[in-house]
């Protein structure tokens, strides 16, 4: 006798209310419950549980309107049956409208008494009458509400990116957040790079394309590169193509000594040995426990690297090098398309608490750095509160640093996001996640 299926949109519910109530990451969350899931109700589960993160504020303002009440006003344990029902009514095809209601009701009716799974049956009904984004338009004149809402993005983080980049980028950028990304892949070039594991993979029947970004990067179009012999021998690594560079800003050259101060698990560290250039590498991390990701990839990708366990604010480590690189602390939201969650989680509180911690990270690094060489401080975020307002604090601190004029590479595509004096930056959008890069330069005569 078959185990019976499980209620997927019970596991989902559970899964989002942990995650919008925690500050855990929702991935490992969604990975403890997918086991014993049939690959079906796995594939539901994972297009629930990130769209209704993606689509929050939206899912929300629809609730507003279809039952006249604030969300305050709504009993809490009915707003995920109701953000469910309404995300399958309006975003999602293949579930028939009937099925959408029906399920959400009767979750509803698991959680709360007869009143609530009524009022959730009166709702969702409200809004399969119209299932489209178009039944339900976003009436807010002011254009930072009118772009939240539309986007769904919290209404700081908009008016923090048409200060920086205008309201026609900002709702472009909003746009990207919210499309699903596709896995993509660093090829390493003694393992004869991309042409080679691409053939590699058509064989195995992958489907991808060459980055337009990364010379070492592939996408995939179609198929799952975890389940392939070429993962299983170590023939690439599984990193953003925006990611893959940011670690080669700017380019490394033969004999460079590297110190990656915050290397865990292991993505910058790895793209420069994609290079094929010889490159010397020592990586560090806080703690063994943060070092076992990175230890894990090394294994399974056949590399060796000396590491450290170290705390950057204070470095026990008597060497120096030609460039140190520190992946900072950051609230992420260049990665919003992969992590929706951050959305509901990133204030302007927590942007100056992490600017803070990132300025005694980079004080510590650059004891690091031998004279006539360069610190590259790494974000995956956007905003100038936590890349440019902490460079001109670095720089007021440190005056044997300055910024390094990044405008005479002839490296393309990566000179075409130099933005001025030692600052890169990608926006997120086609295939990749955003990413900040600031290089500051350490003046020959420093001791």
């Amino acid at each position: 006798m078959s185990a019976p299926r499980r209620n997927v949109r019970a596991i989902a519910c559970k899964v989002l209310e942990n995650t919008l109530s925690s500050l855990v990451p929702v991935d490992p969350v969604l990975k403890s419950v997918d086991p014993g899931l049939e690959e079906r109700d796995r594939r539901l589960l994972h297009q629930m549980v990130f769209g209704v993160l993606r689509w929050l504020r939206r899912l929300d303002a629809i609730i507003v309107e279809a039952s006249s009440r604030r969300m305050e006003e709504i009993d809490r344990t009915l707003h995920c049956p109701l953000r469910i029902g309404v995300y399958q009514l309006v975003y999602l095809d293949r579930v028939p409208a009937h099925a959408a209601v029906s399920e959400s009701v009767n979750l509803a009716r698991q959680r709360t008494h007869r009143g609530g799974a009524g009022f959730v049956n009166a709702v969702l009904r409200r809004v399969a009458l119209a299932p489209s984004l178009d039944g339900w338009p976003v009436r807010a004149e002011d254009p930072v509400q009118r772009i939240g809402i539309e986007t769904s993005h919290p209404d700081f983080l908009i008016e923090e990116w048409i200060r920086q980049y205008g309201t026609r980028q900002t709702e472009l950028l909003a746009v990207a957040n919210n499309r699903a990304k596709p896995f993509q892949l660093l090829s390493f070039a003694d393992r004869g790079g991309r042409q080679a594991l691409a053939a590699q993979l058509a064989e195995e029947g992958l489907v991808t394309e060459a980055s337009s970004i990364s010379p070492m990067g592939l996408v995939v179009r179609d198929g799952n590169p975890l389940d392939t012999e070429a993962f299983r021998r170590g023939d690439f690594y599984i990193q953003d193509e925006a990611s893959q560079v940011a670690a080669l800003v700017p380019p490394p050259h033969d004999g460079e000594t590297v110190f990656d101060a915050a290397a865990s698990p292991g993505g910058k560290s790895l793209s420069l040995l994609a290079t094929g250039r010889e490159v010397g590498v020592v990586a560090a991390d806080l703690g063994l426990s943060r070092l076992e990701p990175l230890i894990s990839n090394l294994r399974r990708l056949e590399r060796k690297i000396p590491l450290v366990v170290m705390d950057a604010r204070e470095p026990a480590i008597g060497a120096s090098f030609q460039r140190v690189i520190f992946d900072l602390p950051c609230s992420g939201t260049g990665t919003l398309r992969k992590h929706p969650e951050l959305k509901w989680r990133v204030s302007r509180r927590e942007l100056e608490r992490l600017s803070a911690a990132s300025l005694d990270l980079l004080d510590g690094a650059a004891r690091l750095v031998e004279p006539g060489g360069i610190l590259s401080a790494i974000t995956c975020s956007l905003e100038d509160t936590e890349n440019e307002a902490v460079a001109d604090r670095f720089l007021e601190r440190h005056r044997d640093f300055s910024r390094l004029g990044l405008d005479k590479w002839s490296e393309s595509p990566l000179d075409d996001f130099v933005q001025g004096p030692g600052l890169w930056r990608i926006l997120t959008g086609g295939d990749h996640d955003g990413f900040t890069v600031q290089v500051f330069y350490r003046s020959r005569g420093a001791v």
